[in-house]
């Protein structure tokens, strides 16, 4: 292949494993002893099958891939170990006697890493291997941190499920003491700070419960407690609940004359109904703020809407503030369009039905809320 070379040298720095594939034993055999001398670990394959079979048996940081083989050529070994997930992440430097741009082009949309042109030059070769080693080490150590990243992740979420679901009893005991204060013959202003405290305390136990739920239909460990209800009635009771906080606010509902049963989860899509009421209360002014909310009959399922007059929300935040880590991200920067984990406990418990939830806003003018549920057997729009 080429004349005798000098093959005195120092261990590599990060040695590692090289998978040489070459037809020729002569040129395997002198890839070898280059990189041995250097304190890799070289293991070798005579053809394209051979090279994908080692490489997917035993873990490589670098394989050297002749592109002139018998049966798949260089470029198509390629194209298989980098599409598999077991090969894909290692480093592949194409072994090639072609200069033409080309065949460069080729090799580099196959996945090639790098190239070695033939005649092998040493210090080229020990250089492009080193550096393919310290590349395959750096994606292994970003894959070890954040397998563990992902492990204390899961913990964190595990404690912090613990420490919620624990919360929600002493404000539930809370809740109850409250109510019967109320019951007592109490002086007009404090039987109004109880009522306030009666209410902030079943904000907290909302926001208890939907962290928990969040976390439970993120995993997928929801069971919906299905039966058939009347539309209207949820949103009724919705109604009554926030009618506290309703103030100067004018509140209206709109509903077909005819019926709109539809079998659902009813305590999950009164919580949505309650939530999309509570979010458009709290961002409307307390005073001239006006909410409708609106019960829609369609062929295809029931669709509710809450529409408001408050400030808006700028196209570029519309497809977010349903998404929990952008509510994270944005009440950082000041910009809080939801309360709490409210929007993304509704838009998991109506796709959990198989609906579709979405926004509509013009800044400065208000935003409509919206989400549709389908039909489900047994259940029709009468």
């Amino acid at each position: 292949m080429t004349e005798a070379l000098e093959l005195s040298g120092t261990p590599e720095v990060g040695a590692g494993r090289v998978l040489v594939v070459d037809d020729e034993e002569r040129n395997r055999r002198l890839l070898g002893d280059l990189l041995e001398v250097r304190g890799h670990e070289v293991t070798f394959a005579e053809d394209g099958r051979e090279a994908i079979e080692r490489a997917q048996a035993s873990p490589q940081d670098v394989i050297l891939l002749d592109v002139m083989l018998p049966d798949l050529d260089g470029y198509e070994v390629c194209r298989q170990l980098k599409s598999d997930s077991r090969t894909g992440h290692v480093p592949i430097l194409l072994v090639t006697a072609l200069k033409e741009r080309p065949s460069r082009l080729l090799g580099i949309q196959a996945g090639a890493s790098d190239f070695l042109t033939k005649p092998i030059d040493p210090e080229d070769l020990r250089l492009r291997v080193r550096n393919a080693v310290h590349a395959k080490r750096l994606f292994d150590r970003v894959q070890t941190d954040l397998i563990r990243l992902q492990e204390l992740e899961a913990q964190r979420k595990m404690l912090t499920r613990m420490l919620v679901h624990d919360m929600r009893t002493p404000l539930t005991g809370i809740g109850g003491f409250l109510e019967l204060a109320l019951m007592d013959k109490l002086p007009k202003e404090a039987a109004e700070c109880v009522a306030s405290a009666l209410r902030s305390t079943e904000d907290l136990v909302e926001m208890v419960s939907s962290i928990l739920d969040v976390g439970r239909m993120e995993a997928g460990h929801t069971t919906l407690d299905l039966s058939e209800v009347e539309v209207r009635s949820l949103a009724d009771r919705s109604l009554a609940k926030l009618e506290p906080l309703k103030k100067g606010r004018t509140l209206t509902i709109a509903a077909p004359q005819t019926s709109t049963r539809l079998t659902c989860d009813a305590h999950l899509i009164q919580r949505v109904i309650q939530n999309l009421l509570g979010n458009a209360l709290k961002f409307t002014d307390s005073r001239k703020g006006t909410i409708a909310l609106g019960i829609e009959a369609r062929d295809v399922g029931v669709k509710v809407t809450v529409e408001d007059n408050g400030p808006g929300i700028p196209p570029e935040h519309r497809d977010k503030v349903f998404d929990m880590y952008f509510q994270a991200s944005s009440r950082r920067q000041n910009l809080v369009y939801s309360t709490g984990l409210g929007l993304t406990f509704c838009k998991l418990a109506v796709e959990a039905h198989g609906g579709q939830i979405g926004v509509e806003s013009q800044v400065g003018k208000g935003s409509a809320f919206w989400f549709e549920l389908p039909w489900r057997q047994g259940s029709a729009a009468r």
